[in-house]
């Protein structure tokens, strides 16, 4: 894909610098977990799956309100994205609970960009899908999550993207500013509407034939029977079912839900290509004019 003659705008500035901001401690911060009544804390949720809502810290900088889905407590974490000990655990376990597959995923999500002069990566998280992007040699790099703890650690682990808090559906970005948009396990954990917003708001940040690369889990660990993914993938496909069903994702069967080419095309996508990379799917869609 060929970056545009002239130079887009510039998004805005990308605010604070989350690398050395003071963050305050959320409930999870203040637990001493070698003992017993914290740690239970910690491990009802975790591993008994009683989760609940988010709590957020007083002083804790945000540009926008979070809606109430980013308030559940996704993956079965303990306030969710919101704390430091717990985004930071989450943030280095995922590529080894996920078996090492997302670095492969990832480095296919970011060679869909090569040629692009300024890619955004949509739900950045950590910021390991823009530092991919990064080391694919897209030039400037930004990376958009809600989570501040996220993105301290994102800005801690990788200097050059730029990172800013918002949401995915209401980035207050600048039109038309970038050549691409990635969005790496993004869409499964918003609620349909929201999705589709999240879409809405890609295709607008996206200059014509701009390129969206999605990166969400694969359909089957979902829906097909566990002796199929075992025939496909051997043990592995096993772990992955049975992850699948054990972490609380409470949008992802509404997302496996979605006819993908009609949702992209209602938005003014157009699908370029669709492959499973077990256990992630990659969906890649070229922005009309217009």
């Amino acid at each position: 894909m060929n970056p545009a003659a002239d130079p887009t705008p510039a998004p805005r500035e990308p605010g604070p610098a989350w690398r050395d901001l003071d963050l305050p401690d959320a409930w999870p911060d203040r637990l001493r977990w070698r003992r017993p009544r914290d740690l239970w804390q910690l491990l009802r949720k975790l591993v008994l799956r009683r989760v609940g809502r988010v709590e957020l810290p007083p002083a804790l900088p945000l540009r926008v309100a979070l809606p109430k889905y980013l308030l559940l407590e996704f993956h079965n974490l303990p306030n969710g994205n919101y704390s430091k000990r717990i985004t930071h655990g989450y943030s280095t376990g995922f590529d080894r609970v996920m078996l090492g597959e997302m670095r492969r995923a990832r480095a296919a999500l970011a060679a869909c960009f090569t040629g692009s002069r300024r890619v955004l990566d949509l739900g950045c998280g950590a910021g390991y899908s823009s530092q991919a992007l990064v080391a694919a040699g897209v030039p400037e790099v930004w990376g958009l999550d809600a989570s501040p703890y996220l993105l301290q650690h994102a800005a801690r682990q990788f200097p050059q993207p730029r990172f800013v808090q918002g949401l995915a559906e209401r980035t207050e970005l600048a039109d038309a500013s970038f050549d691409g948009v990635a969005a790496c396990f993004l869409f499964h954990e918003l609620p349909p509407r929201y999705a589709r917003a999240a879409l809405d708001e890609a295709r607008r940040l996206l200059r014509a034939g701009g390129r969206l690369a999605i990166l969400e889990p694969a359909p089957e660990q979902f829906i097909g029977p566990p002796y199929a993914l075992w025939r496909a993938h051997g043990w592995r496909g096993l772990y992955f079912w049975g992850l699948a069903r054990f972490v609380n994702e409470p949008f992802i069967r509404a997302w496996h839900r979605t006819d993908v080419p009609a949702w992209l095309d209602t938005a003014g996508f157009t699908l370029i290509e669709e492959r499973t990379l077990f256990p992630a799917r990659l969906i890649v869609a070229e922005r009309r004019g217009g």
